[in-house]
């Protein structure tokens, strides 16, 4: 299988991976490319020329590194510029029961997407079943083979913002590279840390970012929601670099530094102001940053009430992103405050191991797995894109 090329947009930088499956099931790293651009913010484009830039640098580092020419690349769409819909359909097949076919499955979705409101300025990315109702029992395996007088499935739809998609095509147009296909950052994330018996009832994936803090929920291989708020790693730095009056570089280098929990006694920091430096106490230091996780953590908790996470049901929450996890003992802290078990389970990479990778490593491992399906299975008729996307469909949900 050849190499495939993701292009992964965060709220402060823009990252490339181009890799491969390996023999023993892992990812190759061809080739990188990464540069730091804060270009977008709650679902909005806030400088679309530092976006310009970053994309095409990151393409050719990516290209430089691999010794390969990149014609296409799998883009990730970040949760602002998302919506997710969910659409319950039934299928009956009369009076007479008979063998529920592939082509039953594809009717159900697609008369799910017909009988919902479609948001408007958005267009279609993924549909996937979160479960079948079959006599009575749910499950989210295919019901392909069963008899049955008719089946139910609720469906998963999520869709794209139609300016989001035209910006970065009109991007990419300028060096030749064309949009094979849109992922959700969340949705790629989330499938590779979360295993499979986890998801079987919802779960939940916290990541917080730069600028923001994306949580979904997912179960079986569907996200069945998503939200954003506006607060990440750049509070924690804007807070320190406001209530201590210094740049946000030496704000940004203590808060790096501190340790959550963690008895600093009477030790001090130097940090610099605009014209000099001074010595600050790291109890306010750790006064301040804690302060703000603490508001982050209530915020996270009442977003995943809005969600309605079934908080007393202890549901199963993992945590990436590199706002808060590159601060040491942030994890712990967490767990206290909102007194849930979460995981943090990044896969260990050579290259890029680091929390702040997880969505661009989640795109990579979602299209690599995609397409070894697709080449692994034949098709009847190179022309028939329904019965494609039913076989990767049934791949999908009995991996």
């Amino acid at each position: 299988m050849k190499p495939t090329a993701v292009l992964d947009i965060g709220s402060s930088k823009v990252v490339c991976l181009c890799g491969n499956i390996s023999d023993r099931d892992g990812i190759i790293i061809h080739g990188v490319g990464t540069a730091s651009c804060e270009s977008i913010l709650d679902g909005e484009f806030t400088d679309k020329q530092s976006l310009h830039d970053a994309i095409i640098d990151v393409l050719q580092k990516a290209e430089q590194e691999a010794h390969m020419r990149i014609r296409d690349i799998a883009l990730t769409v970040p949760p602002g510029f998302l919506k997710i819909k969910l659409s319950d359909v039934t299928l009956s097949f009369g009076d007479r029961s008979r063998i529920v076919e592939s082509d039953d499955i594809e009717e159900l979705i697609v008369k799910s997407y017909q009988k919902m409101e479609k948001p408007e300025e958005y267009s279609l990315i993924h549909s996937t079943p979160i479960f079948f109702l079959v006599d009575g029992t749910s499950s989210v395996e295919l019901p392909v083979g069963i008899e049955t007088e008719e089946i139910s499935a609720l469906i998963s739809h999520t869709f794209v913002k139609k300016e989001y998609i035209n910006t970065i095509e009109d991007i990419l147009e300028d060096i030749n590279v064309e949009i094979g296909m849109c992922v959700n950052s969340m949705l790629g994330e989330a499938l590779m840390l979360i295993p499979d018996h986890e998801r079987v009832r919802p779960a939940v994936l916290i990541d917080v970012g730069y600028r923001q803090t994306d949580i979904c929920i997912i179960e079986g291989n569907a996200l069945t929601a998503l939200s954003s708020i506006p607060v990440g790693g750049y509070q924690f730095a804007s807070d320190l670099a406001f209530g201590l009056d210094v740049t946000r570089e030496s704000a940004e280098q203590a808060k790096r530094r501190f340790v959550f929990s963690l008895d600093y006694g009477d030790k001090t920091e130097i940090l610099r102001t605009d014209t000099e430096s001074k010595r600050v106490p790291n109890s306010t230091i750790a006064y301040i940053i804690e302060a703000r996780a603490a508001e982050l953590a209530d915020l996270i908790y009442d977003e995943m009430v809005k969600l309605s996470v079934n908080i007393e049901a202890k549901p199963i929450v993992y945590l990436s992103g590199g706002g808060l996890l590159m601060m040491r003992g942030s994890l712990d802290f967490l767990k206290k405050r909102l007194n849930m078990q979460i995981k943090r389970d990044m896969p260990w990479t050579p290259r890029l191991s680091s929390p702040n990778y997880c969505s661009a490593f989640g795109a990579l491992y979602f299209v690599l797995h995609e397409n070894r399906l697709r080449d692994e299975t034949p098709r009847k008729s190179s022309n028939n894109d329904g019965e494609s996307f039913l076989i990767k469909l049934k791949n999908f949900f009995t991996k």
